[in-house]
């Protein structure tokens, strides 16, 4: 037998072997890597050594679940928490809140005050008034931060907020944020008294490459924070202005669910900084009388990773008359497309609404492929033509809602780090569907019929790209 072939057939025999020992992954996901090794095998083993394993982040996970339990031992006792009281009738929604709690994240709490940003312009402007008033500390948290003109409102603002004597702590992602790391902007800001950390940065070998801080989250005096789908940038989002403008929606949150957010910021600022976690936490903030139930997760590779993708199907659990989701990205797995497609079948309304145009290819086709299921299944779906609709958003009967950082696909579900939200307060929740409705009433509805009589080729290309659907 000819070597070279022998020895092909061998690696990918022994690659094979190993992607199907791996016990932490799926069964679609271990089948997606086999079928890349034995397409494209030399490529298809480059990569897995790259993305498919975790030898690289072993110690830095270990050390970051360290961090998480100190922060979190180290928390006050849990006074506005009512997912365990025994004064809280037990419904739908307490019973969800009580499985989130169970899988890692914070309790519902009580006595927030809750505020919704579409507007790009209002959103910076907003943040920009808030660190003006900040009297003692100021943590930002974002993937990408662009010298443009909001990166510039807000840098300038800190920069002011150091002035007064204000404690003020920048985390961007390392490969999201690089252009900002290395710009004049970062430069002046550091000047400024500003301490700017990179997050998971790469010039580390402990790391996945593929292993990103995708979290955006303000926290204000330990009292104000914001979290959304935003970067710290403009709706043009230069670096992508093909797809702009991007559109996002952003949250501001007043009360004790911003110590859980200020939480989610020490949990990374420690390790990339190593600092004492004492001297970043505050006290909790005093409740709101009558206002916000709040419940905030962070999930990501240092949490069990199926976290996130069993959240998004017990709220399905809830809906008796509609669900809405808004997502850039959609690349579910099949037992996610087989919940939606049972809720539509159910009787209850099935909304999904995604950009027409996406500034991801493969991920656009895999999305696709799924449209066929869900709409023979009477899943509503609409493509959004003004932008790339980045907004990721879940309101359920106009009672319940999820503002998150994290896309519908596998890289969020399992690879970066994401920071989400839920909430039983209606207005809140109403306010937050009409902007759904306003996203719809701007998309174009994919019609049954039609998408059934699309070519053959249009056909092979998304199914093939599917077939690549676990490992996106």
């Amino acid at each position: 037998m000819d070597f070279p072939f022998f020895l092909d057939i061998a690696l990918r025999l022994l690659f094979t072997g190993v992607i199907i020992y791996r016990n932490k992954s799926s069964s679609p996901v271990r089948l997606g890597w086999v079928i890349l090794v034995l397409l494209i095998p030399f490529v298809g083993m480059a990569l897995y050594l790259l993305f498919g394993e975790v030898w690289r982040d072993r110690g830095r996970l270990a050390r970051h679940k360290s961090i998480i339990d100190r922060v979190r031992s180290r928390m006050e006792t849990v006074p506005f928490s009512i997912s365990t009281s025994e004064q809280t009738p037990r419904n739908d929604y307490t019973r969800v809140s009580n499985a989130f709690e169970f899988q890692g994240a914070f309790p519902l709490r009580q006595g927030n005050r809750l505020q919704l940003f579409s507007d790009p312009e209002q959103t910076m402007l907003r943040i920009a008034e808030d660190i003006d008033q900040a009297k003692q500390s100021c943590h930002l948290l974002f993937y990408i931060w662009l010298d443009d003109e909001s990166g510039n409102l807000v840098a300038n603002t800190l920069i002011r907020a150091r002035q007064r004597g204000v404690e003020c702590r920048v985390l961007v992602d390392a490969v999201g944020s690089a252009q900002f790391l290395n710009s004049a902007l970062r430069k002046r800001m550091d000047d400024g008294g500003i301490e700017v950390v990179p997050s998971l940065s790469l010039s580390s070998f402990d790391i996945r490459i593929d292993h990103r801080n995708h979290r955006k989250l303000i926290v204000i005096d330990g009292n104000t924070g914001w979290t959304g789908s935003r970067n710290l940038a403009d709706a043009e989002f230069r670096i992508k202005p093909d797809f702009a403008p991007w559109v996002d929606v952003m949250a501001r949150i007043v009360g004790p669910s911003v110590y859980d957010l200020q939480a989610v910021f020490i949990e990374d600022w420690v390790l990339e900084q190593d600092a004492a976690i004492e001297a970043l936490m505050t006290p909790m903030p005093e409740p709101l009388s009558g206002r916000s139930q709040v419940q905030v997760f962070a999930t990501g590779p240092t949490f069990d990773s199926r976290i996130l993708r069993q959240m998004a199907v017990i709220s399905l659990f809830i809906a008796k008359h509609e669900l809405i989701i808004t997502t850039p990205y959609f690349v579910p797995d099949e037992a996610s497309v087989t919940a939606y497609c049972g809720l539509a079948r159910s009787g209850v309304r099935t909304v999904l609404v995604v950009p027409k145009r996406n500034d991801s290819r493969l991920v656009a086709a895999a999305s696709r492929s799924f449209y066929q299921d869900l709409l023979d299944a009477g899943v509503e779906i609409f493509e959004y033509r003004p932008g790339l609709l980045h907004s990721k958003t879940i309101t359920i009967d106009r009672r319940w809602s999820l503002l998150d950082t994290a896309n519908f696909d596998r890289r969020s579900f399992e690879l970066n780090y994401e920071v989400s939200f839920a909430t039983t307060d209606s207005t809140f929740t109403s306010q937050l569907r009409d902007l759904q409705m306003q996203y719809i009433s701007d998309s174009d509805r994919v019609d049954k019929n039609q998408w059934s009589q699309r070519s053959d080729y249009s056909r092979f290309l998304d199914n093939t790209a599917r077939l690549f659907a676990p490992i996106l």
